[in-house]
């Protein structure tokens, strides 16, 4: 089997996994054990919280695609590849709004700060984590810099994901499940992503491991 034959494999069973989830997260009470759980970080260090969540919202992100974008042209590297990653967190958004109008599962009741409009799962932020900070971490891993910075950033960029999913629950926005189905989501869309890269043969670095 090819790396994009394997790719495809591995979203259509993140994909598969995300269906499965969110019909039982929408029309039963299976979960609420595992959210009940999970509730227990409800109001912790929620300053902390906010800052993680603003981190995944519009404005922030296109001042980080802006930056990306001049870094990699100061440096000569293929501008791209910020465009790409800047094109597939909107396409995914997008993508997102109209899965949740699937399963229209409420958000909680105890929401903390700002009550954001719309469904719940799955997890806007927890699919922003992985389609926009976890490429840029597939990307730090291959960039032509010294090796400790590499992993610094890519260290930085994996805390920042994990915290960007527990502000979701901290500040009381999603559920447990509304978070891991935003993490099944992104991970199918972003294994897809880099499968049709590999089908339409654009020489990227980390897809032809030597």
């Amino acid at each position: 089997m090819s790396l994009e034959e394997r790719l495809w494999a591995f979203s259509l069973i993140f994909a598969a996994a995300f269906v499965v989830l969110g019909v039982l997260a929408a029309s039963t009470h299976a979960l609420a054990r595992l959210d009940l759980a999970a509730s227990a970080v409800r109001g912790q260090a929620t300053a902390t919280a906010a800052i993680f969540t603003l981190s995944g919202r519009a404005l922030p992100l296109v001042a980080i695609g802006l930056v990306s974008l001049l870094a990699f042209f100061a440096f000569k590297q293929p501008l791209w590849v910020p465009l790409a990653i800047f094109a597939s967190q909107l396409l995914s958004q997008g993508a997102v709004e109209l899965v949740k109008l699937v399963f229209a599962r409420a958000r909680p009741d105890d929401w903390l700060l700002t009550h954001d409009l719309g469904f719940s799962f799955p997890s806007g932020h927890a699919t922003t984590a992985i389609v926009f900070f976890g490429t840029w971490l597939l990307v730090a891993m291959v960039l032509p810099i010294d090796r400790p910075i590499k992993f610094v950033l890519a260290g930085a960029l994996l805390a920042w994901m994990i915290g960007i999913d527990w502000s979701r629950m901290a500040l009381g926005a999603h559920y447990l499940s509304d978070v891991l189905g935003g993490t099944l989501f992104g991970c199918a869309w972003t294994t897809a992503l880099i499968a049709l890269l590999l089908r339409l043969r654009v020489p990227i670095p980390w897809l032809h491991p030597s």
